[in-house]
């Protein structure tokens, strides 16, 4: 049994014509309910969106007890912790020559090999550091276009309120 209710908001989605003020075909009525009913796009479309809420809701929890956990930290404060350890590396390792030895020339060979070592790790450093601003920009580009889809599927009533799937 479907409710006089039912029966106006399935009318005004679309799915059963109108004949008047609140009057109805009884066929329409069956038919119309029924093509609701059976609307596997329909259900599906609901399903996968909310598996997608679902989804986020709980990766957003994960993240967030990651954070407290102390597993998790931006990664600008990332970079700047890796800053910090690099200019400590390379404040120490200036000194090494001088401790290493006396001979100027000997001094000249470690700092060249030292600056070669410390050149390497830099491009290393750089090239993972455009990686990862590459990684961040592609993954705020996918969630703004996720954004965008939300709902973005679902039918549309005829602007003469028949079925929202004809054109």
């Amino acid at each position: 049994m479907v409710s006089a209710e039912r029966v106006r908001q399935l009318a005004k989605e679309g799915w059963i014509e109108k004949q008047g003020k609140d009057q109805f075909y009884l066929v329409d009525v069956v038919q119309g309910y029924i093509r609701f009913r059976n609307d596997a796009d329909r259900r599906a479309q609901k399903s996968a969106a909310d598996s997608r809420v679902r989804d986020a809701r709980a990766r957003e929890i994960e993240l967030r007890n990651a954070v407290r956990e102390g597993r998790l930290i931006e990664i600008d404060e990332a970079m700047a912790i890796v800053e910090q350890m690099t200019g400590l590396f390379r404040a120490e390792t200036a000194g090494l020559p001088a401790r290493v030895t006396r001979d100027l020339q000997f001094r000249k060979t470690i700092e060249t090999a030292l600056n070669d070592i410390l050149e390497r790790v830099a491009d290393i450093a750089a090239e993972r550091g455009r990686a990862v601003a590459a990684a961040r920009l592609a993954s705020e580009t996918v969630a703004a276009d996720a954004a965008r889809r939300v709902g973005g599927d679902e039918p549309h009533l005829s602007a003469n309120g028949g079925d929202p799937r004809a054109a």
